[in-house]
């Protein structure tokens, strides 16, 4: 069943500064309840933001209070926001009924044309679905894209969606039930998965330690340059290390970009004239960390070292400079670190009026980049310039 789109006006402040910025939170869950479908709805989580072709915001989000994929886009009008909302897949139907739990680990991307992919896993299922819809509009074509490698299917976490040259969707996930990478491609009418990394038991220097069993794709995301070379970025738990996958296709190198301590969750990449950033998550010290540079040859540093920092980051490169937001552990904030004088600056970017900081995502639109993420107070999306 296909919902349709709720309207809904959103004041908001915008400030003269650099460069025209939205600074009060914007939400999508409210408005009146006769006209608005979703009001009430525990929206925002597992959060994928892109432009549209024509330079509006547009998230794909898992509606909690449906176990549905939802989207929105949103349209700036002086100092109004008005965000047009609808479901997407596992809605309740006609008759109420619940037709399976499906839409976390949402990821989006859109095309030039404006043809919209959306990445997610079927939980009921275990699988990896997808939802696409021409730019022209109309309804959302819906399959799954993959069930993974094992006898029962656990497959779809940390789907991650990207495309390629031609325009055509790759999406990288997470098999649970094998516990590897996997990545489905579309051939122009169907997707077919194929094993991309298995990992290795890792066996620690002290040997009175067992071996740990592999387990490697956690965390997972690609990303595909112009050339048509593919970047996926992932966690390997038995090593306990950021990994990088680079390929053209059917083949990857594979490498170990950090394994200082158990670090490598949560990241997010950028490439830029040649140079490849990853921002990242150090576990054991609870630091925000970027590595740059390129395959083979990868600088590490620890950036934020605030208390509980670096989780959820998102990475934006404008004008050869890396903006990374994030999530701040211990005050329940989204936070941004942002390059200054050869170095980097970090405040909060939001975060006084909830637990913000959850599924951060970044774009850039009209030459001014945005942040949006979870706010988990009031179960809602917040979105707001940097």
């Amino acid at each position: 069943m296909r919902l349709a789109a709720s309207l809904f006006a959103l004041p908001v402040l915008l400030l003269a500064c650099n460069k025209t910025k939205l600074s009060d939170e914007g939400t999508v869950d409210s408005g009146p309840d006769e006209v608005d479908p979703f009001a009430g709805h525990d929206m925002g989580s597992w959060l994928s933001m892109k432009a549209t072709a024509d330079g509006k915001p547009a998230l794909a989000y898992y509606d909690r209070t449906s176990d549905a994929l939802g989207y929105a886009v949103g349209t700036v009008t002086g100092s109004t926001v008005t965000w047009a909302r609808e479901g997407v897949d596992s809605y309740p139907d006609e008759n109420g009924l619940n037709p399976g739990d499906a839409g976390k680990y949402a990821s989006m991307a859109i095309a030039a044309d404006g043809t919209t992919w959306i990445a997610y896993q079927d939980t009921s299922n275990g699988t990896l679905k997808y939802a696409t819809r021409p730019g022209t509009g109309g309804a959302w074509t819906i399959g799954t894209a993959d069930v993974g490698g094992g006898p029962h299917s656990d497959a779809g976490y940390w789907a991650s969606l990207a495309l390629d040259a031609s325009g055509n969707p790759v999406i990288a996930h997470y098999d649970a039930g094998e516990q590897n990478l996997r990545v489905a491609r579309w051939n122009g009418t169907a997707f077919s998965g194929a094993v991309a990394v298995t990992g290795s038991d890792y066996v620690p220097a002290d040997t009175a330690t067992s071996a740990i069993d592999a387990q490697t794709g956690e965390y997972a995301k690609l990303l595909i340059g112009s050339d048509g070379k593919e970047y996926l970025a992932f966690y390997d738990r038995a090593q306990t290390a950021l990994m990088l996958a680079t390929g053209t296709g059917s083949s990857w190198s594979t490498e170990v970009v950090d394994d200082s301590a158990d670090v490598g969750q949560w990241p997010d990449l950028a490439l830029d004239g040649g140079t490849l950033y990853i921002s990242y998550h150090d576990v054991t010290n609870q630091d925000l960390k970027l590595a740059q540079g390129t395959p083979g040859s990868f600088s590490t540093a620890t950036l934020d070292t605030g208390d509980l920092v670096g989780a959820d980051s998102a990475i934006l490169v404008d004008g050869g400079q890396p903006h990374i937001v994030y999530f701040d552990g211990h005050a329940n904030d989204i936070k941004e670190a942002k390059p200054s004088s050869g170095s980097f600056t970090y405040s909060k970017l939001q975060g006084d009026t909830g637990a913000l900081g959850y599924f951060n995502e970044i774009v850039s639109l009209g030459g001014a980049n945005y942040a949006a993420c979870y706010d988990y107070t009031s179960r809602s999306v917040w979105f707001g310039g940097l």
